[in-house]
C-alpha cells in the first residue's frame, strides 16, 4: 500500500510541477513580447509529426489532424511525469532521502508527502540552470515563431542530454551503446537519447545507493554501541532500537544533519 501511495503521489506531484514550470516560463514571455506574429515559420519538413501539431495555438481536434496523432499526443502527455523523474536529479535525491529515513529508523517520519516534496523542490533547484538554457534556446524562439516545433524539441533535449551525460558512468554508457548496436560516438551529441536515459538511470541508482551506504554507517555505530551497552547491563529483553532511536535523532539534530544531507545532494550535481 505504501508503494502504491508513493507512486500515486509521484505522478500527481510530477504533473503539478510540469504545469507550474510551463506557466512559469511561458507566461512572462507572452507578457513581454505581446501577441505572436500571424505568419508562422514554414517547417523544413512538413511531414514531421512534431510540426503537424502547433502548440502555440489552442488545441483542437482539427489541429491534431488524425486520430493517430491524437493517440500519440496523449501518450506523450502520459510519459511526461516519468520523463521528469528519470531524466533529472529526482532519482538520486529521493533514494538518498529514503535511505536516510530507513537508517534513522523513524518509519514514516518524515511522511512520504514531505520526502517527495523535498525531492521535487531540490530537483527544481538543481535543474534550474538546465531549464534556463531550454527556455532561452528553445521555448522563447519557438514562441516568437523563429524556429519550428521539431527544431525547438531538438534544442530543448540538448541541455538535458548534456546534463545526463555529465552524471553518467562511462561503464553504463558503453554497455547500453554496445547493447543497442550503435556506432562508437565521436562526441556527446552523437549519443542517442534512448541510450543516454537508461545509462543515466542506472548511474543515478548506483550513486544513490553509495550515498545511502555512507549514511547508514554513523547510525549503525550508534546501534552497535547501544546494543553492547544493553548487553553489558544485562538488559537483553529490551529492544536496542527503542533506546537507539532517541540518540540517533539527537545526534542527527545536533550535527545539523538535514542541512548537511541536502547540501551534499545539491553539491553532487554541481561538481
Amino acid at each position: 500500500m505504501k508503494q502504491k501511495q508513493l507512486i500515486k503521489t509521484l505522478g500527481i506531484a510530477s504533473l503539478a510541477v510540469l504545469a507550474l514550470i510551463l506557466l512559469f516560463y511561458t507566461l512572462p514571455v507572452l507578457a513581454q513580447n505581446g501577441p505572436l506574429p500571424t505568419k508562422p515559420v514554414t517547417p523544413a519538413n512538413p511531414s514531421n509529426l512534431l510540426d503537424s501539431i502547433d502548440l502555440r495555438k489552442s488545441m483542437s481536434l482539427e489541429e491534431l489532424g488524425t486520430p493517430l496523432q491524437l493517440i500519440v499526443f496523449m501518450s506523450l502527455l502520459t510519459i511526461l511525469p516519468f520523463m521528469f523523474i528519470m531524466t533529472t536529479s529526482f532519482i538520486r535525491t529521493i533514494i538518498v532521502l529514503s535511505f536516510l529515513r530507513t537508517a534513522m529508523g523513524t518509519q514514516t517520519n518524515p511522511p512520504n508527502q514531505v520526502v517527495v516534496g523535498i525531492a521535487l523542490f531540490l530537483t527544481l533547484y538543481t535543474m534550474s540552470p538546465v531549464w534556463d538554457r531550454i527556455n532561452n534556446d528553445a521555448i522563447v524562439p519557438y514562441l516568437d515563431n523563429k524556429i519550428t516545433q521539431s527544431i525547438a524539441v531538438e534544442r530543448g533535449l540538448t541541455p538535458i542530454k548534456t546534463f545526463m551525460l555529465k552524471h553518467t558512468s562511462k561503464q553504463e554508457l558503453g554497455f547500453f551503446i554496445r547493447l543497442a548496436n550503435e556506432p562508437k560516438p565521436q562526441r556527446p551529441s552523437d549519443v542517442p537519447l534512448h541510450v543516454v536515459v537508461p545509462a543515466f538511470m542506472v548511474s543515478e541508482l548506483t550513486t544513490g545507493f553509495k550515498m545511502g551506504f555512507v549514511l547508514f554507517l554513523p547510525f549503525l555505530v550508534i546501534d552497535l554501541v547501544v546494543a553492547n551497552t544493553l548487553l553489558a547491563l544485562g538488559m537483553m529483553m529490551l529492544s536496542p532500537v527503542t533506546i537507539s532511536l532517541p540518540f540517533k535523532i539527537l545526534v542527527f539534530t545536533l550535527a545539523d544533519g538535514w542541512f548537511l544531507i541536502l547540501q551534499a545532494i545539491v553539491m553532487s550535481f554541481r561538481i
